[in-house]
């Protein structure tokens, strides 16, 4: 988990100031400070380079830990392939028609990034989340009623459920596995972390996942135990209570 959050965070750090140097560039460009872009360009030259390197080994290597190829991914692998020759084509040659297609690709594919939705909206990303969830059936029988009787429970009742130390515990496992990518409250949506606070998924649903992982999120259900587990989940429950 932690090695996967590292590389996330390179990642994103990465893009970010790609996008930053970048954008200083198109901005020389378009107020026609063509000695000060020629400059930039050789004193950048190194740090494309590395940029451009660090980008396609983090983001390969997320890409390999991702599971399955939603329609979202696939579209911002083909915008950035077509970005990159855009972007390198309209800095060097000092047009700001390409220069100017590649940004706005750039930052639209960052979005997308961010929120795993087309238009670049988090509502958007949410649905998908809730569809996407693979779900394991509960074997048993008891567990089952348990799970579908919380279920139906407002948060509230969810929270009333546990016993302090299991509360204490929960919250504990949450700040140290999920609070990097989910935010404390739930709202950070790193990575296109899921928004917790207005999530929609059943406790049964955030079990599975919590179990069995979902996209950049490994699954814990082979280092926590089964009642850590539902712990944990229910406690994301009590994200959404204002």
């Amino acid at each position: 988990m932690q090695e996967t959050v590292t590389v996330l965070h390179t990642h994103v750090l990465v893009v970010i100031l790609f996008l930053i140097l970048f954008t200083y560039k198109a901005i020389l460009l378009f107020l026609n400070e063509h000695k000060q872009l020629n400059k930039a360009k050789r004193y950048t030259k190194a740090l494309d380079i590395v940029f451009g390197t660090l980008i396609l080994v983090t983001g390969g290597y997320l890409l390999y830990l991702h599971q399955g190829m939603p329609g979202w991914l696939i579209i911002k692998i083909v915008l950035v392939l077509l970005a990159i020759p855009l972007g390198i084509v309209g800095i060097k040659r000092h047009n700001k028609l390409f220069t100017g297609l590649s940004l706005l690709l750039f930052f639209y594919t960052y979005g997308l990034a961010e929120t795993k939705s087309l238009t670049i909206s988090s509502s958007g990303s949410l649905q998908n989340t809730t569809t996407d969830y693979n779900s394991t059936p509960v074997t048993d029988a008891t567990e089952t009623a348990e799970i579908d009787s919380a279920t139906a429970g407002a948060p509230e009742e969810i929270v009333a459920s546990l016993e302090d130390a299991q509360l204490a515990n929960a919250k504990a496992i949450y700040t140290q596995v999920c609070e990097t990518c989910h935010g404390a409250d739930g709202t950070k949506g790193l990575g296109g972390a899921a928004n917790l606070k207005v999530s929609t998924l059943s406790l049964q649903d955030r079990i599975n996942v919590v179990e069995n992982g979902r996209g950049l999120m490994p699954g814990f259900g082979s280092q926590l135990s089964e009642q850590e587990v539902e712990a944990l989940a229910a406690y994301t429950m009590t994200l959404k209570i204002d």
